[in-house]
């Protein structure tokens, strides 16, 4: 196999696993914010409980 064979191969897997990557870390940033909202959706159950006993 020559370098004008590997080449393509190379480049093809760095293309595919910055893809890989931009897609793992957009997946982190949207599950974060969906714990977020969860946590805040609880807070402010907490806080309208607490209202309603007084």
């Amino acid at each position: 196999m020559s370098i004008f064979t590997l080449f393509p191969i190379l480049v093809s897997l760095c293309y595919f696993g910055i893809v890989l990557g931009i897609v793992y870390v957009i997946h982190k940033w949207v599950n974060k914010l969906f714990i977020l909202k969860q946590e805040q959706n609880d807070l402010l159950r907490e806080i309208i409980k607490k209202m309603d006993n007084k």
